[in-house]
């Protein structure tokens, strides 16, 4: 009988393991997409970009600057380093809009949102997020990320997670010793240093074959919501943000407990991206226990350019589950 019961305990836990690995390897994909032409915007923008007007939301931690486009579930999109809002792709932003009700704002000391900040740790950032949410009053939102704004939906999900309903994580970095950091060279070029052209970054961006039309059409490509107020971004602003990377890189803790976490998550990332590489979204699937991982091939940092529809497609397919 002890040697039945035996048996029986080590075919439960064979059994277990086996469905833990092919959990594993249904959570994470590779796909392949047809690659857009850039310069999609060149004659006009979306309708839903024209029909739309900046607005300041006075949260308790300041005037957050924000656009609301389309309508259906809330989908709110965070920025990335350096990024105002205008730097997602339109088209990205036009397929999202067509189910949901999107939100993009610019993190604090860019635009109009907290404009006398002089504080820009990843945990300052989040809070701002979740004070936007609340002032919007939004009703678990999704959450998308773009780069360092994954570092901040990361620290929003550990802050508050009954504020999310699902969380997007895009070409984002993984905290501590979980990630690989950004080569000092790339983040030399993205810091707007003197000497820096538009190709030098449109080569971090996008795979080699496509820097030449990225230069050409990026610009074209941007969203360009009506009575946008561009500023120049400050010296403070960017040095604030670089230190707030560096912390992130640093920040074990926040891997640590990641595991905690019961958001249903989609960690996305391409194969080609140089600025934050790909190790990063396979460590996020493994910290994460309800995340699914989409590898997209030849994908580059600003894969949004190359993929719009179909990555705004795979984003709806997920929330929509």
């Amino acid at each position: 009988m002890n040697t039945l019961r035996t048996v029986a305990t080590q075919l439960a836990a064979s059994l277990l393991v086996c469905g833990c690995a092919m959990l594993a390897v249904a959570q994470a994909r590779t796909v392949s997409y047809a690659q857009q032409p850039l310069c999609k915007q060149a004659d006009a923008q979306p309708a839903s970009a024209a029909d739309t007007r900046e607005q300041i939301a006075q949260t308790p931690r300041g005037p957050i600057a924000y656009y609301r486009i389309g309508k259906g579930s809330p989908l709110v999109l965070v920025t990335g380093y350096r990024a105002t809002l205008t730097e997602w792709d339109a088209s990205f932003i036009d397929e999202l809009a067509k189910h949901h009700d999107v939100i993009v704002f610019d993190n604090r000391g860019v635009g109009r949102s907290l404009p006398d900040a002089t504080r820009f740790t990843i945990d300052d950032m989040a809070q701002d997020t979740a004070a936007l949410i609340d002032t919007l009053q939004l009703h678990r939102p999704a959450v998308l990320g773009w780069s360092m704004g994954g570092a901040i939906v990361q620290q929003l999900a550990l802050d508050a997670p009954a504020s999310i309903g699902k969380m997007v994580l895009m070409s984002a970095p993984a905290p501590g010793r979980f990630g690989k950091p950004l080569a000092p060279q790339v983040e030399a070029k993205l810091s707007g240093q003197a000497g820096v052209k538009l190709p030098d970054i449109m080569a971090v961006l996008f795979p080699p074959d496509m820097v030449d039309d990225a230069t050409r059409c990026f610009k074209q490509d941007m969203f360009r919501p009506a009575g946008y107020r561009s500023r120049r971004l400050s010296d403070v602003l960017t040095q604030g943000q670089t230190a707030a990377l560096r912390s992130w890189e640093a920040n074990d803790a926040a891997g640590d407990t990641l595991h905690t976490l019961r958001i249903r998550t989609l960690v996305m990332s391409g194969t080609a991206d140089t600025v934050v590489v790909p190790d990063n979204a396979e460590a996020l699937q493994r910290l994460l226990p309800h995340a699914e991982l989409l590898m997209v091939n030849d994908g580059g940092h600003a894969m949004m350019y190359q993929f719009p529809v179909a990555l705004a497609r795979a984003i709806d397919a997920f929330i929509g589950q």
